[in-house]
């Protein structure tokens, strides 16, 4: 569902101009960060975003990568546990959705509560398939699930398309699958070498620039 075309239906030009912006955000620049609590929900346009948190030393600890219209914000249901940034990988076509109409529509207008439900569940499905997977795989095949579930590409806000595969760290694979970056490393180099042995295989023709980001361990 295009939801700013439904506002665009339910608003008037005034309305919709005050509530709803579209900001262009340059890669590795930051939509928010903690303790910062946004007055907006943010939907993804064009590009990527990372979103993540922060263990007590400070280091980012990446969880998800959003594009192709995902919302995301704070909703202030949290009772100030919400520890969340969002950070752009690509340039980003960002809108932005003030937070109390946005609150409003999801929980009094039928259609955007239906959409709002549909998209939470395919969310969280998302991610107990990824733990379920992390639970029960082999490490080598938690890898090939996470570049699998990252497999498509995204045009970012200046018109590239970009692998979502290729944005990723070392770091970022050894956090989303739970292996430890040492691990991640091993299998990795394991990954290449299947690359080479199979030119034909393309599905891995990113790692070598996922190796390359070891300068982030």
């Amino acid at each position: 569902m295009d939801i700013l075309a439904y506002f665009k239906e339910v608003l008037s030009e005034e309305e919709y101009a005050n509530l709803i912006t579209t900001k262009v955000i340059k890669k590795g620049a930051y939509i928010y960060i903690p303790p910062n609590k946004p007055l907006e929900m943010f939907q993804v346009k064009a590009g990527a975003v990372k979103i993540g948190t922060y263990l007590e030393d400070g280091t980012e600890v990446s969880y998800d990568i959003l594009y192709r219209n995902e919302v995301f914000g704070n909703l202030r249901y949290l009772n100030g546990q919400f520890f969340e940034f969002a950070k752009a990988l690509t340039d980003c076509r960002i809108v932005t959705i003030e937070l109390g109409f946005y609150k409003k529509m999801i929980v009094h207008d039928p259609i955007i509560s239906d959409w709002f439900n549909r998209s939470t569940i395919m969310r969280w499905c998302r991610m107990e398939t990824r733990l379920f997977k992390i639970c029960t795989m082999s490490p080598i095949s938690r890898l090939q699930a996470l570049f699998q579930e990252f497999s498509e590409s995204v045009v970012d806000a200046k018109g590239a398309t970009v692998s979502v595969n290729s944005l990723l760290t070392i770091v970022d694979v050894s956090q989303m699958s739970g292996l430890s970056r040492q691990t991640t490393s091993k299998l990795l180099k394991k990954l290449e070498k299947l690359k080479i042995e199979n030119s034909s295989n393309s599905q891995y023709q990113f790692i070598n620039k996922i190796n390359s980001s070891k300068k982030c361990i």
